[in-house]
């Protein structure tokens, strides 16, 4: 039998709140993850809003929520909050594509130079450090080593409150 490892309900019908068709969807997740066809259900560009609405509503709550995690918006901090509340993993994305102007600044590149580190790997590690799963698209044999070696080093207090005083363009 085949079996998929984690499904994932990619972009609800609307911004805000779930829809019919979005509550609809999910209860085919969970049917199927029922069945044993489906491991994991998880959720991604989601507000918090729809989060704690499946929480609530959903038979099988989401394991994990994968979210975009910009500079801008404080590091998704209401979204990944929620999931450390509720035992929900959060799997950061766009962590270094989605904040480049930020990653520049010279505050981050003397952190990295302190630990010997690359920016990227500093940001990993940074995720890592607020109990998030960093999430890399990377295709690249190298950036995938690189983005992996950060379990020898952590960041200061001051170094992880350096980073989450980032700000990004508005």
């Amino acid at each position: 039998m085949t079996r998929i490892d984690s499904y994932v309900l990619h972009g609800q019908t609307q911004p805000s709140g779930l829809s019919e068709a979005d509550w609809e969807t999910w209860r085919v997740m969970e049917d199927a993850a029922d069945e044993g066809l489906v491991g994991l259900l998880g959720i991604s560009n989601v507000a918090v809003d729809q989060v704690k609405a499946l929480v609530c509503g959903a038979r099988i709550r989401p394991t994990f929520v994968q979210n975009r995690c910009f500079v801008r918006a404080s590091w998704d901090r209401d979204m990944y909050t929620l999931c450390q509340k509720e035992n929900i993993v959060y799997q950061a994305f766009a962590l270094l594509s989605g904040n480049r102007q930020a990653l520049v600044t010279p505050c981050v590149t003397e952190i990295a130079h302190h630990h010997n580190k690359t920016v990227p790997q500093v940001i990993y590690r940074f995720a890592l450090e607020l109990g998030m799963v960093p999430l890399t698209g990377t295709t690249d044999v190298s950036h995938m080593r690189e983005a992996l070696d950060i379990f020898d080093f952590t960041l200061t207090h001051n170094e992880i409150e350096t980073l989450l005083t980032l700000r990004g363009p508005h």
